[in-house]
């Protein structure tokens, strides 16, 4: 979905809509997975990944040696830059909502003045490359600790299952309720829902 937005970041006229459509796409998700931070297994709680600084410092070390601390879920780092990444989509589709440029405008561009929707568009722009910026570094991360750790990462992450090995300790997460992937995803849809309901256009 995100790559939908980049590929038609410069979209105009009817194609535009579909720049629009795509990022309420990305705001479902985002508003989705911060449910899930509260309502999915251990691994997927923000608690059970957020770590102090400590943690984060000692990971950091682990890595420069190429000796980084093993993790079911994610680590240290792979935590904070999930909630990174979390804050730029949010910024990102924020922006978007209330940004004009060229003819083309968010649905809630029509509160501000030219002016500052035309430079919420600028932001937009920043942000959106930042934002590729922090995925690549994401990729490269998962792919640095996949190496490192010798594991398949993102068959991990697609899957939920982790291997463990005869020495560690279990360490399983219980599959999360229906009833909380089925309020997860009705929060979501909510969400979207009043995003688009209220617009004023």
């Amino acid at each position: 979905m995100v790559a939908l937005c980049w590929l038609t970041s410069e979209a105009e006229g009817v194609l535009f809509w579909t720049h629009l459509v795509s990022g309420y796409g990305v705001l479902a998700l985002v508003i989705f997975r911060l449910a899930w931070g509260f309502l999915g297994n251990r691994h997927a709680l923000f608690k059970g990944f957020v770590c102090g600084w400590t943690e984060v410092r000692d990971h950091a070390k682990g890595l420069m040696a190429l000796t980084p601390p093993r993790h079911i879920g994610h680590n240290p780092l792979g935590g904070w830059m999930i909630m990174t990444l979390l804050t730029g989509l949010v910024l990102v589709v924020a922006t978007g909502l209330f940004s004009a440029d060229d003819g083309d405008a968010g649905p809630y561009a029509v509160l501000l003045s030219p002016k500052v929707a035309d430079a919420l568009s600028e932001i937009h722009e920043v942000l959106s490359s930042f934002l590729l910026a922090l995925i690549s570094v994401h990729v490269l991360g998962v792919v640095a600790d996949s190496l490192l750790g010798r594991e398949n990462l993102v068959k991990a992450l697609w899957t939920g299952v982790k291997r463990v090995a005869a020495n560690e300790p279990e360490n399983d997460a219980e599959e999360p309720s229906v009833w909380r992937l089925i309020v997860a995803l009705v929060l979501a849809a909510i969400g979207l829902a009043a995003v688009i309901w209220v617009a004023p256009v």
